[in-house]
Parts: structure tokens; C-alpha cells; sequence
């Protein structure tokens, strides 16, 4: 059995979530909605804590609960042995045999994400290093984000695609992503089969040349596709937009369809990127039926930066590059920035809350979030944040309460 007791005499002491929700003017389809957030935090009996972000999605809650349990008592440095526990369990006598929901997907990976993340920061802190050391070391200061516009209000006004446009390259990012479903919406037909008709692939591809032609050849420019279509509806997608000299064409297919997910990879001629809600096992079946050109874990649903990072080493032997999706706040972007530096195949760490300061303010550090596109990093211990309580106070979901 591990002595997960050895490395140091500091304990865990208890483990809070925090639940926050606010304003994101800049949605999906460039639409307002209500966001919310769930932060974690991890204290010691020596003062010195560690801060996460979980996904806010049903079931994680309980599991958290459930992980404080096996967390409370033991050492900060035993995180390899609480993903393990949690994911996987282990052969008996070793108790749990397997994860509380008996899968390594769903609430409870989204969960330890989140914790592993804050069990970072701590170790980090505890050892006056920053995450990216414990991940193998920084190869890069600067981790280059590509922004997601998603679309705008008026998808039939062509003036808003070509502002929305400069507005971002005018402010630094030569990397923007948007979302197919929401380029030409009013042509949707039915909305419950995944068939992309004709006129719709071509209103797509004419609203994203005039992108092209307002950003020039220089900048890069992605295409969501949130797992909405079916295999020719893809690869009709892909065909035409093929003069477009896109970065990739994202999550084509319903998540699991992978054997589909390798057919569009062989008859378009775009890179394929995927993966967002996979974790590492699901990576490795994507890669072995040739089914990505890129593969795309979020920190928040793959198990947690070393899960994150056991994916790009993956990728990176059979010389897949590696971009990472990202749907948190600060706090979880620069917690991925961490793992970007660490891995030498990385494209690109994706940002959504642009236009929503509050998701971006939700942690402070000596460096501001974005420089010239892209997150900076310093030699900071841990995650090198500290909360900004009082945004995170005006911030609290009802009910709730400051760490």
C-alpha cells in the first residue's frame, strides 16, 4: 500500500465550494445569459490553502462532498492517490474498487478536476513552486489564447461579423473561434436531426469569408461545431469551406461517435479537433482509429492538469498537437496555462468570457490575465492567484457564502 502519509507532516483540513453567477453579455450566438461558476478551496492545518474551479453541473456537488471525506486528514501530496482512488478505485484489500458512480466519466470526473487543481496550487505553495514545475517544467512564459466569439445577435447583419471581427484582432488576439450552429441559424431547418442543408453550408462559408477577408491571412480562424451533425453534413461543411484555410474544424459529431469522427477526418480537408469532454482512455481510442488531427482536453472535465497533461504526452508521440478547450473562469484558464507550458505540443488555450470582466476578475495576480494575446505567466508558487473577495462577494449566488 502507498504511504500517501510520508511527504510531509501538513494534513487537509477541509475542502469549501463556492457558488457564484453574474452577467455574460457576449453568450452563445453573441447572446446575454446568466453564468455561473462553483470555486473550490482546500485548507491545511498550517494555514496555507489551495484554489480550484469544478464545472457547475449537476451531481459535482456531491461529489465534492463525498471527496472531502477521503481528503480530510490525509496529505496535500497524496493528489496522485486521490485521482486514482476517485477514478479508477483499486484491486482489494485497496477500498474503493472503483469510482462512487462505477465510470470514470460524468460528475465525478468533473469534480476532481477541480480538486486536483486546488491539491495543486497547495503542493505548489507548500514547496514554494510553480504548477508548471510539478508538470515537468516550463517550455514557454507566454501560452497564446485563442478567443471564442461563438457569433453575433444579427447573424443576417454582415456589418456585425466584420466589427466583431477587428474589435478582436484590434485588441491583441489573432485567434478566434466561432460557432457553426450559430453562423446561420435562421436557416436551421429542423432542429432535432443533425442534417446541415445546402443553403445553410453556404451561408455559413459566406458569413465566415467576410471574417477572412476583415482579419486577413494571417489570423487564425477555428470553427465549432458542438457535436451537432452527421457524417456527410460534415464533410459537406468542411468542403466548402475549404478555401477558407482554417485552423480546424471542431467536434464535427455527437461526442462518442468516434469510428464517424475518424470517417469525416479521412474525407475532409480540414484538421479535425476534438475531445472536449473526454477523458484520457477516450483520447486514446479517438487517436488509435485515426480520428483526430488535434486533440482538445478541458482541465475541467479531463481529471485535472496531470490528466490534462497525460493526454499531450500522448498526443505528442505520434506528433498530434495539443489545444486546450477551456470553459472556466481566471481561475481555471491560467490553471491550464500551467499545463500549456508545460507540454511542447501546444497550439492554443481557449478563452469564452471575454466581454463578461467579472468571470475574468474572479482571481488577481501580478500580471494581468491576457498581454498580446495570450496569458503570462510568472514563477509565482502554485497557481500564483489569490481570490479577489470583494468581486467574488458581489458575485455570491443566493444562498451562498464567502470562503
Amino acid at each position: 500500500m502507498p504511504d500517501q502519509e510520508r511527504e510531509c507532516g501538513v494534513r487537509i483540513t477541509d475542502v469549501r465550494t463556492m457558488r457564484l453567477h453574474g452577467p455574460d453579455p457576449h453568450g452563445m450566438g453573441g447572446k446575454p445569459r446568466t453564468w455561473t461558476l462553483r470555486l473550490v478551496r482546500i485548507d491545511t492545518d498550517v494555514g496555507v490553502y489551495g484554489l480550484g474551479e469544478v464545472a457547475d453541473f449537476p451531481g459535482v456537488e456531491e461529489v465534492v462532498v463525498r471527496a472531502r471525506e477521503w481528503l480530510v486528514g490525509r496529505s496535500p501530496e497524496a493528489t496522485n492517490l486521490f485521482v486514482r482512488t476517485m477514478l479508477y478505485g483499486g484491486l482489494p484489500p485497496y477500498q474503493p474498487q472503483m469510482s462512487p458512480t462505477a465510470t470514470v466519466t460524468g460528475p465525478v470526473v468533473w469534480a476532481v478536476s477541480g480538486l486536483e487543481m486546488a491539491l495543486c496550487d497547495l503542493v505548489g505553495k507548500l514547496h514554494d513552486l510553480p504548477v508548471y514545475d510539478l508538470l515537468g517544467g516550463r517550455l514557454r512564459d507566454r501560452v497564446r489564447v485563442y478567443l471564442d466569439r461563438s457569433g453575433v445577435a444579427d447573424p443576417t447583419d454582415d456589418a456585425s461579423w466584420q466589427r466583431l471581427a477587428e474589435r478582436t484582432v484590434s485588441e491583441g488576439f489573432r485567434d478566434l473561434k466561432f460557432d457553426a450552429e450559430w453562423v446561420a441559424p435562421e436557416l436551421t431547418g429542423d432542429p432535432f436531426n443533425r442534417n446541415l442543408r445546402h443553403e445553410q453550408v453556404a451561408r455559413i462559408a459566406s458569413r465566415l469569408r467576410l471574417v477572412r477577408d476583415t482579419v486577413g491571412p494571417e489570423t487564425e480562424i477555428l470553427l465549432d461545431c458542438h457535436m451537432s451533425y452527421d457524417v456527410e453534413s460534415a464533410v459537406r461543411l468542411a468542403d466548402a469551406l475549404a478555401g477558407l484555410d482554417l485552423t480546424w474544424l471542431e467536434d464535427p459529431l455527437p461526442a462518442l461517435d468516434l469510428l464517424g469522427l475518424a470517417e469525416v477526418r479521412r474525407r475532409s480537408g480540414l484538421p479535425i479537433c476534438a475531445g472536449e469532454t473526454f477523458v484520457a482512455e477516450q483520447f486514446r481510442q479517438a487517436i488509435d482509429l485515426q480520428g483526430l488531427d488535434i486533440v482538445h482536453p478541458d482541465v475541467l472535465f479531463v481529471g485535472g492538469l496531470r490528466e490534462a497533461r497525460k493526454v499531450a504526452d500522448l498526443a505528442d508521440l505520434q506528433a498530434i498537437p495539443l489545444a486546450l478547450h477551456n470553459n472556466g473562469s481566471a481561475l481555471a484558464t491560467i490553471a491550464a496555462a500551467h499545463v500549456a507550458a508545460a507540454s511542447p505540443n501546444f497550439l492554443g488555450l481557449e478563452y469564452h468570457f471575454y466581454d463578461a470582466t467579472w468571470i475574468g476578475g474572479v482571481v488577481r495576480r501580478d500580471l494581468p490575465l491576457f498581454e498580446d494575446g495570450a496569458v503570462p505567466l510568472t514563477d509565482a508558487p502554485g497557481l500564483g492567484i489569490e481570490l479577489d473577495e470583494s468581486l467574488c462577494r458581489d458575485h455570491l449566488a443566493p444562498g451562498e457564502s464567502l470562503f
